[in-house]
């Protein structure tokens, strides 16, 4: 019985192990902590051989700079490690399903394609469990109902709002002419700063950020920083359902 139990805590903790690797290549996947990470790999291979050969000098001098490492890296990689904790405060475990206000979706998805027929920019963020307060304090406050028209309004190229993104919290457009967090991870080079805005305030929050080309008229979707190109207007419908539906438990 005894060396069952063992067994199976062994397992159990390689099993706890293994996800966290996952988790931590997933979410540094595409950043410039992940380039360090295979920088840290070959060291760390470097270090183990000259362990075995019992390269003394070496092995003391890696050890040395590995203590100064741990310290330095809160800070540089401090972006990314807030990013890591607010994704944690939003796991799924403390969600539950609602049925999205479809009405709310068909508003919404309908000026991001009325825009994009239009050839005009607009970066819309809607919130989920986390948050955007600070954000959305910094730009012009609002307390609106969320209508096609006016969405269209606030983007028009003659408003003195349409830079920016414009914040849905519940149910209600909350600000407009947000300045949004750029994403730092590599993207493709015709990801201009809109682009990367919406990357970045769905890499930082659970929120999500439809973005409409000016250039090439197109309307994507971005959450938990990946971003799905070029939808049609029944996929974004549906999708941004799907994620709305999914709300914080009060």
């Amino acid at each position: 019985m005894t060396d069952f139990v063992n067994i199976l805590r062994n397992t159990l903790d390689l099993l706890l192990i293994a996800v966290a690797i996952f988790f931590l290549l997933r979410f540094l996947k595409g950043s410039r902590a992940m380039h360090v990470l295979y920088g840290l790999l070959i060291l760390g291979g470097v270090y183990l051989l000259a362990s075995e050969l019992e390269l003394q000098a070496f092995t003391a001098v890696v050890t040395q700079l590995a203590e100064a490492f741990l310290i330095t890296a809160v800070i540089i990689f401090q972006p990314e490690i807030r990013r890591g904790l607010a994704r944690l405060g939003v796991a799924p475990l403390f969600q539950r399903v609602f049925q999205a206000d479809q009405d709310l979706v068909q508003e919404i998805v309908a000026a991001a394609y009325q825009l994009a027929a239009q050839r005009i920019g607009a970066l819309i963020v809607i919130t989920r469990q986390t948050g955007l307060k600070t954000i959305a304090d910094r730009g012009t406050k609002m307390d609106s109902v969320v209508t096609s028209d006016l969405i269209v309004s606030l983007f028009n190229p003659y408003s003195p709002l349409h830079d920016g993104a414009i914040i849905i919290s519940d149910n209600r457009i909350v600000s407009a002419g947000c300045l949004l967090p750029l994403s730092e991870r590599e993207h493709p080079k015709e990801f201009g700063t809109r682009h990367r805005a919406g990357l970045g305030i769905t890499e930082e929050s659970d929120a999500i950020a439809i973005i409409v080309s000016e250039e090439r008229g197109k309307v994507s979707l971005a959450y938990v920083g990946e971003v799905i190109r070029d939808m049609t207007k029944e996929q974004m419908a549906r999708q941004v359902s799907e994620l709305m539906a999914t709300i914080t438990e009060k």
